[in-house]
């Protein structure tokens, strides 16, 4: 083991006492009250801000690091590390949370951060969705195979084009539950 019982229950107490108040605060109803969807009339626009590109660059640290926790947590399972597994996924729960109240801000200045498609309601979520999915199926990841395949690094490609292929999947199962809410 890493940790020994009692270094493992600190820094588990430090890491839930400093999570608690920030994951209280992002996803307390009280929170979600105060930020209507007329945010954009009660504040002024971000638009062109330092704070906007901010907002933008924390939420993805914050939805990367909660990946990168998450797979510490797998890895640490696997080495048999079950504390340190504990720690991590209790850290990347709260980086989630994090990255979701950056989401709050920038879903009433930007929509979606990554497509710029509006985002809030069901409907707009899978819509902004499938044109994620579309860009990662026929743009981003395609390109990216390209590049590695040119460079000489033909699993890379490989991994690249076998994730486009599961991007057009997603785009297809997507558009299917868009359709079926539309039907609804």
């Amino acid at each position: 083991r890493i940790f020994g019982h009692s270094s493992f229950a600190m820094l588990r107490s430090l890491a839930h006492r400093a999570l608690r108040p920030v994951a209280a605060r992002i996803a307390s109803p009280a929170l979600l009250s105060r930020f209507p969807a007329s945010i954009p009339q009660r504040f002024m626009s971000m638009e062109g801000s330092k704070t906007l590109q901010n907002l933008k660059d924390a939420f993805a640290g914050e939805a990367m690091a909660a990946t990168r926790y998450e797979y510490y947590a797998q890895r640490a399972d696997i080495e048999g590390y079950a504390d340190l597994a504990t720690l991590f996924r209790s850290l990347a729960e709260g980086e989630k949370n994090q990255a979701m109240g950056h989401l709050e801000f920038l879903q009433h200045e930007v929509g979606d951060p990554v497509t710029n498609q509006p985002i809030g309601n069901s409907h707009e979520n899978v819509a902004s969705a499938i044109v994620g999915e579309e860009h990662d199926s026929t743009n981003m990841y395609p390109g990216f195979a390209q590049t590695a395949r040119s460079e000489g690094f033909e699993d890379a490609a490989e991994w690249f084009e076998t994730l486009a292929h599961a991007e057009t999947q997603h785009k297809k199962r997507l558009q299917r539950a868009l359709q079926e809410l539309q039907n609804s």
